[in-house]
């Protein structure tokens, strides 16, 4: 009934037994995303009390009063209430928006869990929301990828695993339900594609991983391809890729342009979220405002037109992603971080 009315769902009776679950109690509790039904986030005091915790923040949802991201919205900063959009993910029934916001706020006020984000500008959001309240530890650990997985290999081979053309530009942009989601830009991409001169269009192959349906009118030829989770499959598709293309609306910390990167890829991102701070424009691949047709199809025309720029930008970003983006890089700074706190316990 209160699902009815617009609450979201925190009732999932076994999350104060979690820490009875395992034969002996953990030494840390790490949390991720916590909508989706199965976590109750009113019993974060009780967990944290027992023992440290860390919760990683991959969207806004915790922020706000039901949104993953609330795009241009402002209305987290004053505690949520008469939303604009019930229907953006993750959806509610009726506006209930600010008792929503309110639970996850104090639930979250009277823990003791430190926050972590992937990137400085989700971490920032939550200080802005008031999640901070009371000097709350949070630290930033970006994302990283598995180094030996998402590598540079020939571009050829490559096209030939897959049966793409070796004379055409190839542009790839990549997401499960690409299509679909509308956080992910990809009206802006086809936009961009139909903007593009005619004797370069005529040049290039845009390539959707992760996208099912007929074509678009996009001003060039268009290939979809079902959504594959397999590293080795997916790096050959970035492998392939002359220009990979990130047009998001809203992003946390993405890893699909790092995985780019890390095959030696040329990345251009738009400005959403955390993504200036995977890509300096002009060193380690070129961005564009997000939602900017005409900005990302004069980028695409600067870029398929200059080989040395492509090449230049794709050893930047391998470089980059080598020295801030690795995995091994992430699961070091955790771990540091976990003996910190159980220490901090004991």
């Amino acid at each position: 009934m209160r699902v009815a009315r617009g609450h979201e769902d925190f009732d999932f009776p076994w999350t104060p037994g979690l820490l009875d679950l395992p034969p002996a109690p953990p030494d840390v509790l790490h949390l991720h995303n916590l909508h989706g039904g199965y976590f109750d986030i009113r019993a974060l005091p009780e967990l944290t009390r027992r023992v440290p915790t860390v919760l990683t923040l991959h969207d806004t949802w915790l922020l706000t009063g039901h949104c993953a991201h609330p795009l241009g919205c402002e209305g987290w900063r004053r505690g949520c209430g008469s939303c604009p959009d019930l229907d953006r993910y993750v959806p509610v029934r009726r506006d209930a928006t600010a008792a929503n916001f309110r639970v996850k706020h104090h639930a979250v006020g009277a823990s003791r869990v430190r926050i972590a984000a992937p990137s400085r500008w989700l971490l920032s959001m939550a200080e802005e929301s008031g999640l901070f309240a009371g000097e709350r530890e949070g630290r930033v650990v970006p994302n990283g990828v598995d180094a030996q997985a998402f590598s540079p290999g020939s571009r050829t081979a490559s096209r030939e695993a897959l049966g793409l053309p070796p004379d055409r530009a190839v542009l790839l942009v990549a997401a499960r339900g690409v299509r679909d989601n509308p956080f992910k830009g990809f009206d802006t991409f086809v936009e961009a594609l139909g903007r593009l001169p005619g004797d370069l269009a005529s040049g290039v192959l845009a390539v959707a991983l992760g996208y099912d349906g007929p074509p678009p009118a996009a001003g060039v030829e268009f290939r979809g391809v079902p959504f594959v989770t397999e590293p080795a499959a997916v790096a050959g598709y970035y492998r392939a890729a002359d220009v990979f293309v990130h047009p998001s609306l809203a992003d946390s910390f993405p890893l699909a342009p790092i995985e780019a990167m890390a095959c030696g890829t040329p990345v251009l991102v738009s400005d959403a979220g955390g993504l200036p701070e995977i890509v300096t424009d002009g060193e380690s691949g070129l961005m564009f405002p997000a939602g900017d047709a005409a900005g990302l199809a004069a980028a695409l025309e600067a870029l398929l037109g200059d080989g040395a720029l492509r090449d230049r930008l794709g050893e930047s970003g391998l470089a980059r992603v080598r020295d801030r983006f690795t995995l091994d890089r992430q699961v070091d700074s955790y771990l540091e971080w976990y003996e910190e706190l159980a220490e901090e316990y004991r």
